[in-house]
């Protein structure tokens, strides 16, 4: 126990800070209660048009809305301020997506910074020492930090259908050792994969306040990560390659509900590594599971929890300069493939289950800005052979709306506040 407290000081630090946030009072719906009452004092001109008939009588006059969702005729405006945008669902944890869709036509643009550690190893669900490592393999690694950035943009062309993709760059730097003691490293970094992905709502229980919602998740990984990282000549090992090699589908499902101040999610997701690629090898599947809630403690400070789950399947195939060539083998005399060098370069050292604990907080600086920190720690590791186990991650996302002059939110209200409350 006291080597979790002492690893993970930074995250106990971070929780000390977040808890108390939930009992804050909920000032969101108060002051929008104060500021704005919707029904009756104003009509949305983007719904509803009002015109008088001949005798001075108002009759409703429908706008086309065959883009967008049908306005309910009891739809009400408990409409929240700040982060709490109903539609979206309160711009659900930006790590993850998230059932809602942005409001139409307008652009969604979020850049992350992240870091993860891994330190020590494990095989199965069980610590392994380096020595034992070591007795098998000439080396092994002992930690290794990995960097990453990515660049989002996203656009939802309607209430239902929305367009996203995200590139990314990666630093990957382990420390390994030999037997005998003699430390060394590795180090790669360039482009990683791109996403390209689109998300269809499916169903609301309201097209603008929604308290019930399920979306679909379709997209691709298009492999623009290099897998020709080497060093002296000699490849590196998978792990420290930029990308998979392969077009890669997915689909997701995506479920959020919510009861101010409240919010909660589910999605599930399926990534297939169906290709071999020009290596001759393959990634093994992915599939994950992530859940989440989050609380509203002000109209501009948002805490979240997500659980997140993940299983990666075993990597099939080898690479051509591993398996022909016989790098990462140790070249024994007469025997050139003999045993691998060193963990990282044997296939069956790859995939396996993790579940990890994610909390953060999602602060609004100003108009349409989002300020999103992240930490996560590994509750479960049932790893494929002997591999690096995870230590935590951590990350900081900005995120930025940009309604154009169709989106609803460009119109003010009578009050000076946006059709939504930002």
């Amino acid at each position: 126990m006291s080597s979790f407290f002492y690893n993970n000081i930074f995250f106990l630090q971070f929780i000390f800070w977040i808890i108390p946030l939930a009992f804050l009072p909920n000032e969101c719906l108060a002051e929008l209660n104060d500021l704005i009452n919707y029904e009756g004092q104003q009509k949305n001109e983007q719904i509803i048009r009002f015109a008088s008939n001949e005798s001075g009588d108002e009759e409703k006059e429908s706008i086309d809305n065959s883009e967008e969702l049908t306005r309910p005729e009891n739809l009400s405006y408990p409409l929240f301020l700040g982060l709490c945008c109903g539609k979206c669902g309160g711009n659900m944890p930006l790590n993850i997506p998230g059932a809602g869709t942005p409001e139409p036509h307008e652009f969604r643009i979020k850049y992350n910074l992240s870091w993860g550690k891994m330190v020590g190893m494990r095989r199965g669900t069980s610590n392994r020492s380096t020595k034992d490592t070591l007795g098998q393999y000439m080396m092994t690694p002992r930690k290794m930090d990995m960097y990453m950035s990515s660049v989002s943009v996203g656009y939802a062309f309607s209430d239902r259908f929305f367009v996203g993709m995200m590139g990314m760059y990666v630093n990957k730097d382990m420390e390994m050792i030999r037997r005998g003691g003699r430390r060394s490293s590795m180090y790669s970094q360039g482009a990683g994969d791109t996403m390209l992905m689109t998300k269809t709502l499916v169903y609301a229980d309201d097209y603008l306040v929604p308290t019930s919602q399920v979306s679909m998740l379709l997209g691709v990984s298009i492999p623009t990560g290099s897998i020709n990282q080497d060093e002296k000549g000699q490849i590196l090992p998978y792990s420290m390659q930029l990308g998979s090699g392969t077009f890669d589908p997915f689909i997701g499902v995506l479920y959020e509900g919510s009861s101010s101040p409240l919010w909660w999610g589910a999605n599930v997701s399926y990534l297939a590594r169906a290709y071999e690629n020009y290596k001759s090898y393959n990634l093994g599947d992915e599939y994950r599971a992530d859940f989440y809630a989050m609380y509203q403690a002000r109209h501009n400070l948002v805490g979240e929890l997500q659980i997140k789950s993940k299983y990666v399947g075993h990597l099939e195939g080898q690479a051509r300069e591993i398996e022909q060539d016989g790098d990462g083998h140790m070249k024994m005399m007469g025997m050139p493939t003999a045993a691998f060098m060193s963990n990282l370069y044997d296939p069956d050292n790859y995939g396996g289950s993790t579940v990890d604990l994610s909390a953060g907080v999602q602060w609004q600086p100003f108009h349409n800005h989002i300020l999103n920190a992240q930490f996560s720690v590994p509750l479960f590791q049932n790893l494929h052979g002997t591999q690096l186990e995870k230590d935590f991650t951590a990350s900081v996302t900005y995120y930025i709306e940009v309604p154009l002059h169709k989106s609803r939110r460009s119109k003010k209200s009578s009050k000076g506040l946006d059709f939504l409350g930002f």
